[in-house]
């Protein structure tokens, strides 16, 4: 913890008081961040209001006269479950009842944003699996901290030494005196004091939420009974609708539009065009829509419309075979290991663009208030991102911009994005700063995705005579993420640049493969691609783990038996593998005979894969459906992510991303077609159905005691390879190609 506080600055740990209100604040403030003024009473904010004479230090904690418990949190909630760890972690540390901490997303600050190496602020935003393992320390900090403020104040009123206190259950008491005080009496004096730069942190032992089986998510019973307000349900007074009809091309002019095919319409009031589209305001929602369909609008041709699937997939195939300078990692000569080596074993395998998908289409709430400053409502997984592109797009000073996080319907790294702003703003300054939900159909959702790029990866495994890796090559091929999701710098040598989620993990990967060779070649085109849950960990996980099976069966050796071989120098990672292996019945005869018999027709595939600080290792219980396809019936993971916070919303996260993962392997794909996305609403868009998932998803968490790592999508990666692996030891089937309906078609023609 001294670590954390030393790369926090002690010096800039502040407490403010609220004024009249006498409401704690503690925060933990980086260099460069400028305390806010103070914001009217009740000035709402995302999910709640700022309490009554409150200062806008943007702080983690408030403390209120009642004694209830405010947290700001740094990250956005979008079902995961961060916001009840956070609660759980200040509730702990403060000494109160959970059910006294209400929870919302901070706005933009210094406290809230993930630093850089050099310790610099970096962007508020929520991904990378870092919701918990990155906030836990300072969270703790800055709770302990308000604790012995409110000790130090306790001690001073009561006139009694501060070892003599004990601060728990919302109040501080004196044990020899039987007094007590309750926080909220406390509060207006302890905002007085300095804080404390290293205070005590409550033991483990003493914690009684973090850890325990029995915590449940904060943020279910509003979902259940219809309270929560989501983007689509956020209202303003005065507020109007604009729905966006969107160019089916990304990059595509709006050519033209004729305003008076909808002038008649009822609630009508204006149309916005803006880059890409064309919004159709409205008084209802529904009308908005209702025109937005009905509006005549014709869009440029674009150099991308002819481009399809296809086309793309004969791109990547040609980048397999090419010569190319983007290495990412070359140790140990796999060249020379390939020349030496008695037999190599080589194979290509290929996955879809993916959707996100997401439950809740696109919207944002965006207005000028009486002081000039535009306001943002919006379902953000990054904040600062939003924020910059909303005031790049009025015109104005980033200072005159404030985002209110939403709850979100759906992120999986989609609302990293702020593609839906640009229509936003162009609406916005149309009507003058007049309230306007600007919004994106179910069917603008899709055909704006932004997700999994498509990719392509050869491997290539040089054995010695008696079958042993002595070498490994991967070459991957496809579009580039970065250059779609991201701003490369103009000076930029494409054609040595590698994007890093092309081989996300590989170069960390704890395998001893003897010589190892990295490359990239890549082939980008204009579809849009983004972040989707795990990133580039999906497919890489996908390409390795099928082929460490693959050299398993060219060399006649059980799959358990080569991870051992390839691992036997890191226990750690060893003992994820055999855990799963262990739980899952995997035989120990060396030739993957399971310890009990399997359903005939059933059969295990195994595949692990190390992403976001975690350690995870599938075992999946197989069988072929009458339609040929894969029927998983049952997954057992072992997974190793240091401390867990909330063990019951860590194990629905680890089983959320199997079922992600499952749901893409089988079905998803976003095929081109004319340049833009087929699929448009989920009638084509293939997900798992409940009735297809498996019957047992078993979660085993493997306690090392290393640094905390990620939950929310180290699980999802190796399910596709476990499943494929099964398949194979099934019946000999090799699926390279996702979805596995492609795969097995591909197989089989070849």
């Amino acid at each position: 913890m001294a670590d954390i506080a030393a790369r926090l600055d002690r010096r800039r740990f502040l407490g403010a008081a609220a004024g009249a209100a006498g409401t704690l604040s503690v925060a933990v403030v980086l260099p460069g961040f400028v305390p806010g003024a103070a914001v009217a009473a009740g000035a709402p904010v995302a999910g709640g209001t700022m309490a009554a004479g409150a200062v806008a230090l943007r702080p983690y904690i408030e403390i209120a006269p009642s004694g209830a418990v405010q947290l700001w949190s740094p990250t956005s909630e979008m079902g995961q479950g961060t916001h009840t760890a956070h609660a759980a972690i200040i509730a702990d540390e403060l000494g109160v009842e959970l059910a006294r901490v209400t929870i919302d997303t901070a706005e933009p600050a210094d406290p809230f944003r993930r630093r850089g190496a050099a310790g610099q602020p970096g962007a508020m935003g929520s991904g990378g699996s870092m919701g918990v393992r990155f906030w836990v320390d300072a969270l703790r900090l800055a709770a302990a901290q308000a604790r012995e403020m409110l000790v130090a104040a306790a001690a001073a009123r009561l006139g009694v030494p501060a070892g003599e206190l004990v601060a728990g259950d919302g109040a501080v008491r004196h044990a020899a005196s039987g007094r007590a005080l309750s926080y909220g009496e406390l509060v207006a004096a302890a905002a007085q004091l300095a804080p404390p730069a290293a205070p005590p942190l409550r033991p483990a032992g003493e914690r009684r939420y973090v850890g325990s089986a029995a915590l449940r998510r904060v943020d279910t019973p509003p979902k259940v009974d219809g309270s929560q307000v989501f983007s689509a349900d956020f209202r303003r007074p005065g507020m109007v609708y604009a729905c966006a009809r969107l160019a089916p091309v990304r990059g595509a002019a709006v050519a033209r539009f004729d305003r008076a095919s909808v002038a008649t319409l009822p609630g009508v009031l204006d149309v916005v065009p803006f880059d890409g589209g064309v919004a159709v305001v409205a008084r209802g929602a529904w009308q908005a829509m209702r025109a937005a369909e009905a509006l005549q609008v014709e869009f440029a041709k674009s150099p991308g419309d002819a481009l399809d699937s296809a086309a793309i997939s004969a791109q990547m195939r040609e980048g397999l075979g090419a010569a190319t300078r983007a290495v990412a990692k070359d140790e140990g000569g796999f060249e020379a290991a390939r020349a030496r080596a008695a037999r190599l074993v080589t194979a290509d395998y290929e996955v879809p663009y993916l959707n996100h998908a997401p439950m809740e289409p696109w919207s944002c709430t965006i207005e000028r208030d009486t002081a000039g400053t535009w306001r943002v409502w919006a379902p953000t997984q990054a904040q600062d991102r939003l924020r910059t592109a909303t005031a790049r797009g009025l015109g104005v000073p980033l200072e005159k911009v404030r985002v209110h996080t939403l709850r979100l319907g759906g992120g999986f790294g989609r609302r990293l994005a702020e593609d839906g702003v640009p229509g936003a703003v162009a609406v916005a300054k149309a009507l003058d700063g007049r309230p306007v939900k600007f919004f994106w159909t179910r069917e603008g959702e899709f055909l704006m995705a932004a997700g999994r790029p498509c990719a392509m990866a050869r491997l290539t495994a040089a054995l010695d005579a008696d079958g042993r890796v002595i070498g490994l090559h991967v070459r991957t091929s496809g579009p580039s993420m970065a250059r779609s999701f991201t701003t490369l710098p103009p000076t930029t040598d494409l054609e040595t640049f590698v994007d890093g989620q092309a081989l996300q993990n590989l170069a960390e990967a704890r395998y001893r493969f003897g010589a190892v060779k990295l490359d990239y070649a890549m082939r980008h085109n204009h579809v849009p691609t983004g972040p989707w849950r795990s990133v580039g960990a999906t497919q890489c996980a996908f390409f390795l783990e099928s082929f460490v099976d693959e050299i398993a069966r060219a060399t006649r050796k059980d799959p358990l038996a080569l991870r051992r071989e390839l691992l036997v120098h890191d226990a750690r990672a060893l003992q994820v593998v055999e855990t799963a292996a262990a739980k899952a019945g995997w035989g120990a005869d060396g030739r993957g005979t399971p310890q009990k018999p399997l359903p005939k027709g059933h059969a295990l595939g195994l595949a692990y894969y190390e992403s976001y600080g975690s350690l995870c290792a599938h075992v999946a219980e197989v069988s072929r459906g009458a339609d040929g396809l894969p029927r998983v019936h049952r997954v057992v993971c072992a997974i190793d992510c240091g401390e867990v916070v909330t063990p019951d919303g860590a194990r629905a996260q680890v089983e959320g991303g199997i079922v992600q993962g499952l749901s893409a392997a089988l079905y998803e794909a976003s095929t081109i077609a004319g340049g833009a996305a087929a699929e448009r609403n989920f009638d084509r868009y293939r997900l798992l159905r409940i009735n297809e998932a498996p019957t047992s998803i078993e979660v085993h968490f493997v306690a090392s005691g290393e640094k905390l790592g990620g939950i929310g999508e180290p699980g999802l990666p190796p399910i596709s390879a476990a499943v494929a692996n099964a398949l194979a030891r099934l019946d000999g089937t090799r699926v390279r190609t996702l979805p596995f309906a492609a795969g097995i078609a591909r197989a089989a023609r070849t």
